[in-house]
């Protein structure tokens, strides 16, 4: 996992050290002690060129390799380098931890918890090959992606492969507190390189559907696939990898077969709509308009409406009056709890601001449901 965090992480490190777990699947894999970013990334991109300059890719159908020109099966086929649909992209780390800690004036108390940003600036260029754009659905940065993918080492051996690369997986981003209290099972994770490629190029496949064993199929030549040299400011940083070691550039093949929206915090509003854009128009948001917002990760982990260092889409209490969103979104009708939509005027019972923003805005209990206060009172 990359470990370049802001200073605010610092000073958690240094003061909760004990305290602190590890973030999603970083259990186990050997620690290095963080380098210079700059220095580790200046290493990464010559050997990410001189590989391109030294192999080539073999494509056999749907199955792809890679090999040296050193190598006693090389019969003077194109290096990576001159393949016409090697590309490159200037890309930021998008990266957000969660972190764990004990609150020093009462250790004793319920752990807290906080996001933390990546504090790498570092502007990496990222070599690519798209293969294939796509026929389906563009995906978002939280959207659960059902995809296949291989990682290759530049000494071109395959490691870690997660997930079955042939017949693929759930990845999700990012990991909600229950996952990372084990209460319930975390999805796999992509890096912030991998996924950012994916948001920005690739589209699901059409025709999704299965066979009797639960494996995917979907239209032949519909599914996008994307693959990339990751320098480990973008991957793994200083943690090594199954095959791979610590600061070591890989080799992503990513075919991106599904998506599945998400309600990370589970309080009955869509992940995609718990962004300050689309609650600030005060009426439904379309598909159409949410595309047309662009938003990025950042908009999603900027909307913290308590500042308690957890993201609207991640908390199940936005306003951190004790009441749950969910409860905040819920109505009684003969007998029958309902939950109104998170755009609903309705919501407004206080104030022009939606009840579940509103930390102003409490409930009575009565025979043992809200009782909710109007705006006229």
């Amino acid at each position: 996992m990359n470990r370049l965090y802001s200073l605010v992480c610092l000073v958690i490190l240094a003061v909760f050290m004990v305290n602190c777990k590890k973030d999603d699947n970083g259990g186990g894999l050997p620690y290095v002690p963080p380098r210079e970013a700059k220095e580790v990334y200046t290493e990464n991109l010559k050997d990410i060129e001189f590989y391109l300059d030294n192999n080539y890719m073999i494509e056999d159908g749907d199955n792809i390799s890679f090999d040296s020109i050193t190598s006693g099966k090389y019969k003077q086929q194109a290096v990576l380098r001159k393949d016409p649909r090697l590309k490159s992209i200037d890309m930021s780390n998008d990266d957000y931890i969660l972190m764990a800690f004990s609150d020093p004036q009462n250790p004793y108390g319920p752990t807290k918890y906080k996001y933390l940003k990546s504090a790498d600036t570092i502007k990496y260029k990222i070599y690519y090959l798209l293969l294939n754009e796509g026929k389906g659905e563009n995906v978002t940065s939280i959207d659960s992606l059902y995809m296949k993918r291989s990682t290759t080492s530049l000494k071109n051996t395959t490691f870690n492969n997660l997930g079955n690369p042939l017949h693929g997986a759930y990845y999700s981003f990012p990991i909600t507190i229950p996952e990372y209290t084990n209460i319930v099972k975390a999805p796999l994770r992509t890096n912030t390189g991998d996924r950012q490629l994916i948001t920005k190029f690739l589209k699901t496949a059409t025709g999704v559907g299965e066979t009797n064993q639960g494996l995917p199929t979907y239209d032949k030549g519909s599914a996008g696939r994307i693959i990339a040299f990751i320098p480990s400011g973008l991957g793994k940083f200083n943690y090594a990898d199954g095959g791979l070691e610590a600061y070591k550039v890989y080799i992503t093949d990513i075919t991106l077969i599904s998506k599945k929206e998400r309600d990370h915090d589970r309080d009955g509003i869509p992940s995609k709509f718990e962004v300050k854009q689309v609650v600030e128009k005060g009426t439904k948001v379309t598909d159409a308009e949410l595309k047309a917002m662009n938003l990025n990760i950042h908009d999603y982990f900027s909307y913290d409406t308590d500042g308690d260092g957890i993201p609207n889409f991640l908390d199940m209490d936005d306003d951190g009056d004790g009441i749950s969103t969910k409860d905040e979104l819920s109505y009684k009708i003969d007998g029958e709890i309902k939950y109104y939509q998170y755009y609903d005027a309705k919501l407004k019972t206080c104030s022009g601001i939606p009840r579940y923003l509103d930390i102003k805005c409490f409930p009575d209990r009565k025979d043992g449901e809200w009782v909710w206060p109007t705006a006229s009172k």
